[in-house]
């Protein structure tokens, strides 16, 4: 009896001697950016069934919450305009946690592939353009532009937290972030006038399977045979950087639900030419939105930029943009800027980022933010085709605003017509004067029936508006590629 009422009386000693010191997540630290003027999410751990209170200081308004049985909090805290320096205090008893220099901007998560994840200071062999300049402009944006860069591991078990605290973009941290991220950043504070915060949360190499959770690879829409191929590869990669959910668990849970204003998303090149992408990217899009919890945030994507691939002359990368261009058409607020015009025979990745940077930029103006930018920011697509007696084709475009191509550059290249023997030789084309339309001929195939643009994976191509909106590959065909 003595040795049971000793052990009753030590559990409230021991659970104590165990029980997790007050702290935030590691996203919520000195320098950080909220999303202004709105609803915001604070969470961290402590000790189960204590009160804590977080208080914010640009409203001097408090809220508190008890720890729940497994030492986690979260509280709802009203962000105001833009601005700063703010403080967000935490207490529980007489644990007290500090948070300075918190700036109220714009928050974006800046996600995918190598492509985002490639650093200003570019990868080794693989300059980015504009770096010097920008450089020596960093300190000047250092406090405009603050940078919370996801280091944390992939992982089969869902984590809590992530490794790494926000920073301001001084010229050391400015080298090693995302080009991508940095510039559209830039692009931002310059034409709001508000502080920006990027989460950059790139992963080199990996597909898009491992940024979901398995039930919504379960559940995508795809089929049986594609099923299949995710499973095996799924067994087969073991956690890097393949398998299923793991970019979830380690990388997207611990941060899902942080106040942002929408998302960037760079990737495709481990995935090409899987034909179910779409719907693949649909399903990540539409979880990522539900974890997110603020309705259809804005999903500004890239399409897969010109190269080789192994083979310059074949199809695989066109047909697989036009699988990636198909996502805006099953999920709402979705959009793809195109970078046919950027791409690169002896990299996968693209030096003019700026460019990349800017046609996200100009999107996120006008639809996220509302603001007009007196340009078509849509890329230009076909909108009728017309094969003409004397041998020509002649194709209407839209999205132009009768500025299709400058007058300097009006031969056009990277089309290619074909006749009833599905054979295709490169065509001349050129844009007339209307701004609109392109006509486009080729001696060897007096009768054509067919017109493709860009579509092989890496041509010379050059159409584009005058505004710099490259156009993206088409074909009229249904031919087998």
């Amino acid at each position: 009896m003595k040795r049971i009422i000793l052990l009753t009386w030590l559990l409230p000693a021991a659970f104590l001697l165990q029980a997790e010191p007050l702290r935030l997540a590691h996203l919520f630290s000195d320098h950080m950016v909220m999303q202004r003027e709105t609803t915001a999410p604070v969470w961290g751990w402590g000790e189960p069934g204590r009160t804590v209170i977080v208080t914010t200081s640009w409203n001097g308004a408090s809220s508190r919450t008890k720890v729940a049985d497994d030492g986690s909090w979260r509280v709802e805290v009203s962000t105001g305009a833009a601005g700063g320096p703010f403080t967000i205090t935490v207490s529980s008893g007489k644990e007290s946690v500090t948070v300075n220099d918190v700036q109220l901007g714009e928050v974006w998560i800046c996600s995918g592939q190598s492509n985002m994840e490639m650093p200003m200071r570019g990868f080794g062999f693989q300059q980015i353009d504009g770096f010097r300049e920008n450089l020596l402009e960093a300190a000047e944006y250092a406090s405009r532009i603050r940078l919370f860069n996801v280091k944390s591991d992939t992982t089969h078990v869902v984590q809590r937290d992530v490794d790494n605290g926000w920073a301001l973009t001084d010229p050391a941290v400015y080298a090693e972030t995302s080009a991508v991220a940095y510039l559209f950043a830039k692009r931002l504070t310059r034409n709001l006038g508000v502080p920006v915060g990027i989460i950059v949360n790139a992963w080199g190499g990996s597909r898009i399977e491992p940024w979901l959770t398995e039930d919504a690879v379960e559940n995508s829409g795809i089929g049986r045979d594609d099923l299949a191929f995710i499973r095996d590869l799924h067994e087969k990669a073991g956690g890097y950087p393949n398998s299923v959910a793991t970019c979830w668990n380690g990388r997207v849970a611990p941060i899902a639900g942080y106040a942002a204003k929408g998302f960037l998303w760079y990737q495709g090149c481990s995935n090409l030419g899987q034909n179910c992408y779409d719907k693949l990217q649909a399903a990540m899009v539409r979880q990522w939105r539900e974890a997110w919890g603020r309705g259809d945030m804005p999903f500004i994507y890239a399409l897969l930029a010109p190269h080789d691939y192994g083979n310059a002359d074949a199809r695989v990368r066109p047909a697989f943009v036009e699988t990636q261009m198909n996502v805006q058409k099953l999920v709402p607020q979705c959009y793809a800027v195109c970078l046919e015009t950027l791409g690169a025979q002896h990299t996968i990745h693209p030096s003019r980022k700026q460019e990349v940077a800017d046609m996200m930029a100009l999107r996120a103006l006008s639809s996220a933010y509302g603001i007009s930018v007196w340009m078509p920011v849509d890329y230009p697509e076909p909108k009728s085709v017309e094969y003409l007696e004397d041998g020509r084709v002649k194709i209407l475009f839209t999205n132009v605003w009768s500025n299709l191509q400058s007058i300097e550059d009006r031969v056009i290249r990277g089309f290619e017509l074909s006749g009833e023997d599905r054979v295709f030789h490169l065509a001349e084309a050129e844009v007339d004067w209307d701004g609109q339309t392109v006509y486009v001929r080729c001696d060897a195939v007096p009768a054509p029936v067919a017109v493709r643009y860009s579509y092989r994976n890496l041509m010379d191509t050059n159409l584009k508006t005058s505004y710099g909106i490259p156009v993206p590959p088409f074909r009229t065909d249904d031919w087998p590629l």
